[in-house]
């Protein structure tokens, strides 16, 4: 029984979601649905690209992976299934997937072509498309090969010799600022030397930690998480409110951040 993922910008006051799961719950026998997120800002594919990115290998093999963001019908848009890591990926074909599985070894793609489904019909599509997976069959068969992939532009740190420039591009549910500097690029660029975070808000971080358990009750700090990216965290405990990093320092989506090495 394959595992059946989804991931929106439904929110769970209307009845999307349910509309849409009703399809699954038709099609697929023994649903084994999983929410990563239904809480993507409206029509924001890049974020809904990063909460898939992060999630998906969490998932075994022959895990089916939905994407609704940007999905809503319309002239010239496709909807296309792609194999990559041993897991199936289900999305229009705005972009997303190719963030998603960058660097992945992609085996096969195809464009959702599916008798008897209208081509506008999305859910249903999707679910026809799932059932048919996870009863062990190919992806060959869902439609014609996909010849081109759409790809999102998105902001890429900046690295010089005595640098590093990012950005901001997700902030989480405790208001963690989450950037786009890997630690590879830290540990690449340091070489010895002294590093401090600087952020747009004048703000100078010094400290870096690989636990958000070691970062002491309300300090801002730097973290390595656990996907080796860097991250302005407050250190939380006693159960007491403490506001975010993005509340503290006024830090906003895309807003830049930078290690200086001296």
């Amino acid at each position: 029984m394959a595992v059946i993922t989804a991931t929106s910008d439904f929110g769970l006051k209307d009845p999307s979601l349910a509309v849409a799961k009703a399809q699954f719950i038709r099609r697929v026998k023994n649903l084994n649905w999983i929410d990563i997120s239904h809480d993507v800002e409206p029509h924001n594919v890049l974020q809904s690209a990063f909460l898939l990115k992060r999630a998906y290998r969490s998932f075994p093999p022959g895990s089916i992976h939905i994407m609704f963001v940007g999905s809503a019908p319309k002239e010239g848009l496709d909807y296309i299934c792609m194999k990559a890591d041993g897991q199936f990926f289900l999305a229009p074909n705005n972009g997303i997937l190719a963030t998603v599985l960058e660097g992945a070894k992609i085996v096969a793609a195809r464009i959702l072509d599916i008798r008897g489904i209208d081509p506008m019909d999305v859910n249903g599509l999707f679910a026809s498309a799932a059932a048919h997976l996870c009863e062990g069959g190919k992806v060959d068969l869902l439609g014609p090969s996909l010849k081109s992939i759409k790809r999102l532009k998105s902001q890429v740190p900046v690295v010089d010799a005595n640098a590093i420039r990012g950005h901001v591009v997700y902030i989480d549910h405790y208001g963690t600022c989450v950037t786009n500097i890997t630690k590879a690029m830290f540990e690449s660029s340091k070489q010895g030397r002294r590093a401090s975070v600087e952020t747009s808000r004048n703000r100078s971080i010094a400290k870096f930690y690989d636990r958000i358990g070691d970062v002491p009750q309300g300090k801002i700090a730097a973290l390595w998480d656990d996907f080796d990216t860097m991250c302005i965290v407050v250190g939380k405990s006693g159960g007491e409110h403490i506001k975010g990093s993005n509340e503290l320092l006024g830090l906003n989506l895309h807003d830049w951040v930078r290690i200086d090495f001296v």
